[in-house]
């Protein structure tokens, strides 16, 4: 009997791992669809476009325009699938999105897909309002990252911070070196409305794929006003205060 036993778990193992759970990011893309409804995305900025996945979903809006954006270090490798897409509606910079003013010169956008993305950057409040400031008007953002591993944290509107990286830290999280921030769901959420975001809608795509991924990962989308106000702080007896995420 327990013989029997061994090879049923043995089997149900192999089972498990054949079965791919479904893409979150194609569910997410759902919800932009659903989202925007008939509006058109004229103008989209992919940044991180990874696998190139998503920028094929996103060339079936029919922009007029997709521009994307990349460290250098992943132009070797997106070139590679960047040969099979219509070459003629797409952008390509390689650069890192917080240290460069390329993707001004194609600004405003009426879409932003940025996902796994925030996390990577220690900054991730300034790259917020980058992020506003790149959308036109009643322009919408997707934004995807991975949050806060500390399961007493996961609740809490606060930022967990990894520092000094470590291998070790590398192998209990499963995360890069590089990563030092990762903001729990409530921060992100907090954030986008700091700097003016508004229609902030969270998205269940990591539900619908694995419970493992809505545990560490959160996404939103979320429009920019026509007629924005930027949040400010310090902005007391009629002080126009200081626009938050702007300093330079």
């Amino acid at each position: 009997m327990a013989p029997l036993r061994g090879e049923l778990k043995a089997l149900a193992k192999r089972f498990l791992r054949r079965r791919e759970p479904p893409d979150y990011r194609e569910m997410l893309f759902e919800d932009l669809r659903r989202y925007v409804g008939d509006t058109r995305m004229a103008r989209i900025l992919e940044i991180g476009p990874k696998d190139g996945r998503d920028t094929r979903r996103l060339l079936e809006l029919e922009p007029d325009e997709l521009v994307l954006v990349d460290l250098p270090r992943m132009k070797e490798t997106n070139e590679r699938w960047l040969r099979e897409l219509d070459s003629s509606r797409i952008r390509y910079l390689s650069a890192n999105f917080m240290y460069s003013d390329a993707a001004d010169t194609w600004a405003p956008f009426d879409c932003i897909w940025c996902t796994g993305v925030l996390y990577h950057n220690p900054e991730q409040l300034r790259m917020m309002k980058r992020l506003f400031d790149q959308l036109r008007g009643g322009g919408v953002l997707v934004l995807e990252s991975a949050t806060i591993r500390r399961r007493w944290l996961r609740h809490a509107n606060c930022v967990e911070i990894i520092y000094p990286p470590s291998d070790e830290t590398e192998r209990k999280y499963h995360l890069s070196p590089n990563i030092t921030h990762l903001p729990s769901a409530r921060a992100v959420e907090s954030w986008l409305a700091m700097v003016g975001f508004e229609r902030i809608s969270r998205s269940d795509c990591h539900r619908k794929s694995s419970a493992a991924l809505a545990r560490h990962r959160v996404a939103y989308l979320a429009t920019k006003p026509v007629a924005p106000r930027a949040g400010t702080y310090y902005s007391f007896d009629g002080d126009e205060g200081f626009v938050i995420g702007a300093a330079r």
